[in-house]
Parts: structure tokens; C-alpha cells; sequence
């Protein structure tokens, strides 16, 4: 008899295959008393498995090549700088030698010592970096017993029969291994925990990968090689398939590599409604290479280019030129099309080691000196960042968007620093585009709700919703014990981004919406009826998108949207949004 659990889907893929389970590393291990003459060798065993993790993470960063995933680069990175940690490896040898005690008795116990830390400052972000530090114990304990990572999994997926493709089943799957999971046979994952705005899941949607999350129980339940259904659509996995329902869902694969023929056909067709009016489909970029990916995609432009991926996994940030080059690469790419550079949004979730070292570590990273805060405490760092962008316009249509924007005050310090970096390129005799067009991001309740404050200071807006979610919400999006209030749909966030496009609208003031939100489909109707007419999201998102407006009639949708931001709750929006969609 079937079976099926119910988790949070990420994407919109439906995948067919054979579940690798992948066995997490138990932290319930035994104390082995270590003789004397043992503890030396003990503690070369240890540090054997330390290095052939540095060595996997090494393999990792070869494997990446030109790879567009820019977050899979930093959290490979992350979890190196973890892997010295003198907190982590010196102590475990250190207790490995006082304690005469084996190298795994001895990790887990310093890793509970640390994890003690985590768990006593009441702050989420660093309780995620908690989760980071456990995947990597979970790392290094494999290595010590010998059992199956991500690395040998692949090794023995290559020699098993290829009838089916393969779906990765695990408690967690670190960001830094699904880049290796797409480049081999496995064509989806499932995990017991996670959320679907947790690194991982953004990634998968990055990537292309359907995705199930949240499963709880799944990871206990199925068998290894047993065939099931990964359907990202429902957010379910379904497993111990008869023959009618492994038709049913080999039907339903088969209508979605149609469907994804199809849509490549919208390439070249104008992003339009069926009552004429035009949508623009922007692209989101983490570093130069995106940008191809993004023209094949028939992006109209690039809405936000995250520069802040250009000063990671380095000792010291970018040089000028550097930038200038990184820049001037993805306006070329873009031939004429406009490219919005975010500058510099470096803290909370995207740690800046070349900016951060020497810095205490704040009690409230997302609240702290960060993004436009940071770099206007930092003025010769912005000021190489502004020179560079503003040598890259000579190129092409470039936009300068300033983030983390609370009121007018940072905009009108950022533009004394842009008009001191045109007068230096001035004095130098070099180019650029002196009527460069300059914007806020509004992901800041503050900045939306006084937005009227704002235009008068600003060329154009772009919605950072991931940030205006959790901020309105107070709701840290990456912590799995509060990921379910993350609620795009709840009527405070939907009245903010309906106030922000009307006072844009009435202000002449162009206004996009480059978080999350923009790529997914199910939000494409209601977006087009709160006035939105410029959408950035992940290349692999845009045809999706286009098809829904190719299919839309903005007459029909102020109305009931109009009904559905007077809804007490986001469930009732949601299963009203429903109807929208049909």
C-alpha cells in the first residue's frame, strides 16, 4: 500500500527515482579510554579526518569551475574557516590528551561545549551558524568511522544499475554539497529538516533542483533503492508505488518535460498581458558568470547584480579594478540591456571575513552595522566600490541601488559619496555615465512605510521582500523553529508592498520586486494586481513567470485583489489567491 509525507515543497519539479538514503553520523557514541602509548596515534586519526575533509572541500571548490552558484562558494568557505577553529579542532585534541578518550567521544563532547554557547545567546541567526557547525561535526565523524558522505555516495551511485535516476533522502544536506548532487544522477532531494527559505532551499531553486523540506519523519521511513515520488508541486513524497500510480506520476513527468519544452519557445516573445500591457522579467545575479545564464533565459535586463559575492572567500576585498572588471563583464554580456548593481550588503547571513575580521561579532547581526550602514562607516571601501561601478558605466546602462535604506538620510549620504567618487573620476580624466540613475532597496519597514519621504530622493525602487517578510514579521526566515511564520501572504506585508508601488506610481518613480516573491508563479496574478510591472528573479525562473502573464488580463485582477488584501490572515489569502489562479 502507498504511503506519504507531507513536507514544504521548494520549486515546481516533480521527480521520479530510486531514494539514496543517506545515514547521518550518530552523535550517541561510546567513551573509549585511549592508552597512553595509543593517544599520539589516536590524535593522528583525528587529524587525518580533518584533512580529508580540507580535502573534499578542495575537490568542492574544483568541481565549481564556472559554476553560477555563488552561494555554494561561501558556504564552502564558511565551513572551512569552521574546520580550523581552534575551538573546535585544538580543543578536541586537547581533551583527546587529557582525558585519554577516542577522537569521535572527544568531538561530540566539544561540540556540545560549543553548542552550549549558541544556545545561550537568544539570537537566530547564530543559532543557524550553530546548524552549520553541527553539519560539519557530522562531517568529520563520518570520516572517523568510515561510513558514507555525500563523496562516497557518489562513488557507489556510479556503479549502481541506472534504470532510474536517483533522489537524495537525508536528515540534512549541507548548501556546500548540492552542487555535486545536480552534477550527478540525482535529480531531487528530500530532507527532514529545513525550510523552504533556509540556504539549501534557496539554493535548489537556484539550481533547478525540486525539492521537498520540513519531512520530520521521512528519513526513517523509506528503504534504500525503494522507488518514490518526489512531487515539489505538493510538497509530498510518496513511496511503495503500484503500478497505477507509478503511470499516474510517469504520466504527469512526461507533461512536465513537455511543458518545459514549451516554455523555452517563450524566449523570444514579448512579456505581455493579454490586454497589452508590457511586464519586464529581470534577471538575479550573484557573480559575472549568472550573466549568460540569464540572457538565455530572455531576462530584459539585470534588476539586482549582489556585488557583495565579489568580496567573499578572500583574505582582503576587491581592488577597483577588480570590480571595474567584474562590472564592466556583466554589462557587456548584457548589450545594452540595463543592470542594476546592488552596492555592498555584506552582514547577517553573508558574513565578509576580509570585512568583518578584527570586528566583534554584533548580539543582532541583521539589526547591526551592516549594508549601507557599513559602508558609509567605511568610506574608502565605498568609495573604491562607487568608482568602480561608476568606470563600469561608460560601458552600458548601469543602476547604483543602495540596500538596507531606513529613511532619506542614508540616501543623501550615499549621494555625497557618489558625487565625491564622480569628482575623483573627473579629476582623472575617466569616463562614465554622469546621469547614472540611483535607488533604494526597500526591504526596511520604515523605508515602506514612509515611502512619500523617500522618492523625492531616489531615481528608482526595487522591494527586497525576503528582508521586508521577516523584518515586518519579526521572523528570522533561515530558523526551522519559526520558518512557518514566514508568511509572504500575510495581509501586513501585502498592504506594504501595495502602498510602495502606488507611491512610486504616483511619484513617476520606476518601483521592481527582486526578492523571492518575483519567481514564484503562484504570486504572479496577485503581484500584476497590486500595480507591479517589473519583476526580478533567478534566470530559471523567467519563463515560468512570462508564461503566467502571457495568460493574465490585468482588467480582471485589480478587483479581486482588491478582496484579498481585506482578508484577516494569510491562509484565507492563500486559498482565495487560489481561485485567481485557476
Amino acid at each position: 500500500m502507498a504511503w506519504s509525507v507531507t513536507g514544504i515543497g521548494v520549486g515546481e519539479g516533480l521527480a521520479l527515482g530510486r531514494a539514496w538514503v543517506l545515514a547521518p553520523a550518530s552523535f550517541d557514541l561510546p567513551r573509549r579510554e585511549i592508552a597512553a602509548l595509543d593517544i599520539e596515534p589516536e590524535i593522528q586519526r583525528f587529524q587525518a579526518a580533518i584533512a580529508q575533509i580540507e580535502e573534499e572541500f578542495e575537490v568542492l571548490r574544483a568541481a565549481l569551475g564556472q559554476e553560477p552558484a555563488a552561494e555554494v562558494r561561501a558556504f564552502i568557505d564558511l565551513q572551512a574557516v569552521v574546520l580550523q577553529d581552534p575551538l573546535l579542532v585544538e580543543a578536541t585534541v586537547d581533551r583527546i590528551r587529557k582525558e585519554s578518550c577516542n577522537a569521535e567521544w572527544a568531538l561530540v563532547q566539544q561540540f556540545q561545549a560549543v553548542a552550549a554557547q549558541f544556545d545561550a545567546i537568544e539570537d537566530a541567526y547564530l543559532k543557524e551558524r550553530k546548524a552549520d557547525v553541527e553539519q560539519l561535526v557530522e562531517r568529520v565523524l563520518k570520516a572517523l568511522q568510515g561510513t558514507e558522505n555525500l563523496s562516497t555516495v557518489l562513488a557507489q551511485q556510479s556503479r549502481q544499475p541506472d534504470d532510474l535516476p536517483w533522489i537524495l533522502v537525508a536528515r540534512d544536506i549541507a548548501p556546500a554539497d548540492m552542487l555535486l548532487i545536480r552534477e550527478h544522477q540525482f535529480v531531487g532531494f528530500a530532507t527532514d529538516s529545513g525550510s523552504p527559505t533556509a540556504h539549501t532551499a534557496i539554493l535548489a531553486r537556484s539550481l533547478g533542483l525540486p525539492a521537498v523540506v520540513g519531512l520530520q519523519t521521512l528519513h526513517g521511513m523509506v528503504s534504500q533503492g525503494e522507488e518514490v515520488v518526489l512531487d515539489a508541486r505538493a510538497g509530498v513524497v510518496v513511496g511503495s508505488l503500484d503500478d497505477a500510480l507509478r503511470d499516474h506520476y510517469a504520466s504527469q513527468q512526461a507533461e512536465q518535460a513537455l511543458e518545459q519544452e514549451k516554455l523555452k519557445r517563450l524566449k523570444t516573445v514579448a512579456a505581455k498581458t493579454l490586454d497589452g500591457q508590457a511586464i519586464r522579467l529581470l534577471a538575479n545575479l550573484d557573480l559575472p558568470d549568472d550573466a549568460r545564464a540569464a540572457l538565455e533565459a530572455g531576462c530584459d535586463g539585470v534588476g539586482l547584480f549582489r556585488s557583495e559575492f565579489l568580496f567573499m572567500n578572500r583574505q582582503e576585498p576587491p581592488t577597483e579594478e577588480e570590480q571595474f572588471e567584474a562590472y564592466r563583464q556583466v554589462i557587456l554580456v548584457m548589450a545594452g540591456r540595463p543592470v542594476t548593481i546592488r552596492t555592498l550588503d555584506s552582514g547577517a547571513d553573508k558574513d565578509v571575513p576580509a570585512i568583518s575580521a578584527g570586528r566583534g561579532h554584533p548580539t543582532n547581526p541583521a539589526l547591526a552595522l551592516r549594508a549601507i550602514r557599513l559602508c558609509l562607516a567605511e568610506p574608502e571601501l565605498f568609495m573604491t566600490q562607487l568608482r568602480a561601478i561608476l568606470r563600469a558605466s561608460a560601458f552600458g546602462p548601469i543602476r547604483l541601488m543602495i540596500p538596507l535604506v531606513s529613511g532619506p538620510q542614508e540616501i543623501i549620504a550615499a549621494r555625497r559619496m557618489i558625487q565625491a567618487a564622480m569628482d575623483s573620476l573627473r579629476s582623472q580624466g575617466l569616463a562614465f555615465d554622469q546621469a547614472i540613475q540611483v535607488g533604494a532597496m526597500i526591504e526596511v519597514p520604515s523605508a515602506a512605510i514612509a515611502i512619500d519621504s523617500l522618492v523625492a530622493h531616489i531615481d528608482f525602487a526595487s522591494l527586497g521582500t525576503n528582508d521586508l517578510i521577516q523584518y515586518t514579521l519579526a521572523i528570522d526566515r533561515t530558523d526551522s523553529e519559526v520558518a512557518h511564520l514566514y508568511e509572504p501572504l500575510h495581509p501586513a506585508v501585502l498592504r506594504l508592498i501595495r502602498d510602495v508601488i502606488k507611491a512610486c506610481d504616483r511619484a513617476n518613480t520606476p518601483i521592481s520586486l527582486c526578492g523571492e516573491m518575483a519567481g514564484e508563479t503562484s504570486l504572479t496574478r496577485l503581484l500584476l494586481g497590486l500595480g507591479l510591472r517589473e519583476f526580478s528573479m533567478h534566470p530559471i525562473e523567467i519563463l515560468r513567470v512570462k508564461q503566467v502573464v502571457l495568460r493574465s488580463t490585468l482588467g480582471d485582477l485589480s478587483r479581486p485583489v482588491g478582496r484579498l488584501l481585506r482578508l484577516p490572515e494569510g491562509k484565507k489569502i492563500r486559498a482565495e489567491l487560489q481561485k485567481l489562479n485557476v
